[in-house]
C-alpha cells in the first residue's frame, strides 16, 4: 500500500511540474552526463542582506501541556527531591521560559521565542528537522502563523538533520511531503521564508548527507553527487528550488570540501572551535576560490548537561533511565572554548571574511550548553556580544553605547577541583589548542563610553573605551567588579553566583552575568523576580552546597 501511495504521489508531482513548466534539473542527461555538478546557480548570492540565523531545537519549547525534555527540564535540576538525585541532578540548566510559559498557549510561546531571539540579535531560525517527529510540524506552523499575524520580521527554514532508517526514497518522501504540507499551508510566497535573491529556499543540513543512499561503487562519481541527487529528489516533492547549506562537522580535508563545493552553493561550520589552526581558514579560502558562499558560525560553549552512555554519543532521553545507569556508566562531553574567547573570535573571523550569513549555534539547545535563550547560567552575556559584533559586521562600526556595560564570564569551579560526591566523567573533544587554564580565570568584557579602570578583588586594570577583555585570577568567592574613573565609582557588577573550591557535582558550563541582566529580564518577562544561579553563594539561605554540608557533614 505504501509503495502504491508513494508512486502515485511522485507521479502527481511530476505531472504538476510538467504542467507548470518548472521541473527541477535532472541528475543526468540522456547520455549519462552529470547535470548537477558546478551548476551556474551554485555561484549566485545566497542572501540580499546580512542576517543572523540561529539553529533552533524545534521541540525544546515550553507551553501548556508541553514540558521541556528531561535533559533541560528544571524538575531535574536540584540534586535532591527527584528521580535523578543519585546523579546530583540530571540537568544543570534552568530555561527561564519554563515557569513563565507553563500556562501559555503554543502561539504565545512561539511569539515569546521570536521576541527573545530578536532581542538577542537573531533574525531567524533554521529548525532542527528530523524523521519520525511529525508532531513538531505543528510548532513550525505556529511560528509562521504568529509571525504573519503579529507582523514579526523573522525568517524561517528547515535544517535536515541526521536522517536514518529505510531507503533514500522513503526518507526523501517523508521529509518532502511534510515540508510541502507546511509550506502549502503558510504559502510558498510567505515573506518569512528564508530565500536567496533569485528565490531559492535556503535549506540547511546537519549531517544531512545521510539523506542519500551512497553506493559502495561510486561509479566514477563522488559521494557528494549522490547526496546532491537526493536533495534534487526532495526539490521535486516540495516543488521548491533549494540553496543547500551543507554542514561541516569535522576537521574536513580540502579534497572532501571540494567535492561538496562541486554540488552545493554554501557551507556552514558546526561546533568546531576557533584556534590558531581554525578549520574556517581553509574552508573560507576554498569557498572564495570556487565562488561558493562561506557562512560564519559562532557558538557560546559546548558542555553536555545531558548525560550520555559511556564511550558513546547516545544520550539518556529520560531521567529515570540515566538514574538507573548511574554515574559509572555515564559521561558528559565538553569543548574548551575559553569562556567567551571562542564566540568572540568566531565573530571577528566572520567579520573579516565579510560573510553574508551568520549562524548561531544555537538558540535553545540547553542540553548541549550552547544556547543563547534566557537561562540562569548564560543569562545575556553572549547576546550582548552578538549585538555588538552584529553592528560592526553590518555597518562597519561598533555598537555606539550611551552607557557603560560590564560582562563577567567564568566557571563555577576550577578544572582541578574535583566534584564530590557527584563526579561524573567529562570527556574533552576537539582538542585544538585552547589553554584550559584560561577557563580558570574570570574574564571581564567591558563596552565603555570612555576609558576607565576595572577592579576585582583588589586588582585594578585599565579598561579602554569600546570593547575590551580583561582577565583576572579566578579566586574562590564572590565576583564583584567595579568600574571607576578618576577614582570615582561609575558602575558595579555583583554576580549572584560565586566561585567555589567545593563543587558537589560536575558542571563545566560557562556562567555569565552583566550589568544589563536585570534589565534584560524585565524586558522579556516584565519582572526580575525569576530564578538565578546561586548554587555556591553562601548569602542565599538554601543553596545546594549548604544543603550538602548540612546533610553530609563529611563532605
Amino acid at each position: 500500500m505504501y509503495n502504491l501511495i508513494y508512486r502515485t504521489g511522485i507521479l502527481s508531482v511530476v505531472i504538476l511540474f510538467l504542467v507548470c513548466g518548472d521541473s527541477p534539473l535532472p541528475a543526468t542527461d540522456r547520455t549519462g552526463k552529470d547535470m548537477l555538478k558546478n551548476r551556474d546557480e551554485l555561484s549566485l548570492p545566497v542572501t540580499g542582506k546580512k542576517l543572523v540565523i540561529a539553529h533552533c531545537m524545534t521541540n525544546i519549547i515550553r507551553y501548556k501541556g508541553h514540558k521541556m525534555e528531561d535533559s533541560c527540564n528544571p524538575e531535574f535540576y536540584p540534586p535532591y527531591g527527584n528521580i535523578s538525585a543519585s546523579l546530583g541532578g540530571l540537568t544543570q540548566v534552568i530555561p527561564l521560559s519554563d515557569s513563565f510559559l507553563a500556562e501559555a498557549s503554543l502561539d504565545e510561546a512561539v511569539e515569546f521565542e521570536m521576541k527573545a531571539a530578536k532581542q538577542s540579535g537573531i533574525d531567524g531560525f533554521q529548525f532542527y528537522y528530523t524523521l519520525g517527529n511529525d508532531s513538531w510540524d505543528e510548532i513550525i506552523r505556529a511560528y509562521l502563523r504568529v509571525a504573519k499575524k503579529k507582523n514579526i520580521d523573522f525568517k524561517f527554514t528547515f535544517c535536515i538533520s541526521h536522517p536514518s532508517g529505510g531507503t533514500e526514497d522513503l526518507r526523501v518522501d517523508a521529509f518532502g511531503h511534510r515540508i510541502k504540507k507546511i509550506m502549502d499551508e503558510a504559502g510558498h510566497d510567505d515573506p518569512h521564508w528564508l530565500r536567496t535573491p533569485d528565490g531559492r529556499l535556503i535549506l540547511y543540513t546537519w549531517y544531512g548527507e545521510s539523506l542519500a543512499d551512497i553506493p559502495e561503487d561510486l561509479k566514477g562519481k563522488s559521494a557528494a553527487y549522490y547526496i546532491a541527487n537526493a536533495y534534487n529528489k526532495l526539490e521535486k516533492i516540495t516543488q521548491e528550488k533549494f540553496a543547500c547549506i551543507i554542514s561541516i562537522n569535522e576537521q574536513i580535508s580540502q579534497q572532501k570540501l571540494d567535492q561538496y563545493l562541486d554540488y552545493f552553493p554554501a557551507v556552514w561550520l558546526w561546533t568546531l572551535p576557533y584556534t590558531e589552526k581554525y578549520i574556517g581558514n581553509m574552508v573560507a579560502k576554498q569557498c572564495k576560490k570556487r565562488k561558493r558562499t562561506f557562512t560564519g558560525s559562532a557558538f557560546s560553549g559546548f558542555y553536555t548537561s545531558k548525560l550520555l552512555k559511556k564511550g558513546t554519543w547516545d544520550m539518556f532521553h529520560f531521567a529515570a533511565d540515566a538514574a538507573i545507569a548511574g554515574i559509572s556508566k555515564t559521561e558528559r562531553k565538553y569543548i574548551a572554548t575559553g569562556l567567551s574567547y571562542n564566540f568572540r573570535k568566531q565573530w571577528e573571523f566572520g567579520i573579516q571574511q565579510d560573510v553574508p550569513l551568520f549562524n548561531i549555534i544555537t538558540w535553545n539547545d540547553y542540553p548541549e550548553g550552547h544556547h543563547l535563550a534566557p537561562e540562569i547560567n548564560h543569562n545575556d552575556g553572549f547576546s550582548i556580544l552578538l549585538n555588538h559584533y552584529k553592528e560592526k559586521w553590518k555597518n562597519g562600526s561598533s555598537l555606539v553605547t550611551d552607557k557603560d556595560v560590564i560582562i563577567a564570564f567564568y566557571k563555577k569551579y576550577h578544572q582541578n577541583d574535583k566534584p564530590s560526591p557527584f563526579n561524573i566523567p567529562v570527556v574533552e573533544i576537539e582538542k585544538r589548542g585552547i589553554d584550559l587554564n584560561v577557563e580558570d580565570s574570570i574574564e571581564v568584557v567591558t563596552i565603555l563610553k570612555e576609558n576607565g579602570e576595572i577592579n576585582l578583588k583588589n586588582s585594578t586594570k585599565p579598561a579602554p573605551a569600546g570593547l575590551h577583555v580583561t582577565r583576572f585570577a579566578g579566586e574562590a568567592g564572590a565576583v564583584l567588579i567595579t568600574l571607576t574613573r578618576n577614582n570615582k565609582t561609575i558602575r558595579q557588577l555583583n554576580c549572584p553566583e560565586w566561585i567555589t573550591k567545593q563543587p558537589y557535582r560536575t558542571d563545566r558550563l560557562t556562567y555569565s552575568f552583566s550589568t544589563e541582566s536585570l534589565n534584560t529580564l524585565r524586558n522579556l518577562f516584565g519582572t526580575d523576580k525569576l530564578p538565578q544561579s546561586t548554587e555556591y553563594n553562601p548569602t542565599i539561605p538554601e543553596n545546594h552546597l549548604q544543603y550538602y554540608k548540612s546533610t553530609n557533614p563529611a563532605q
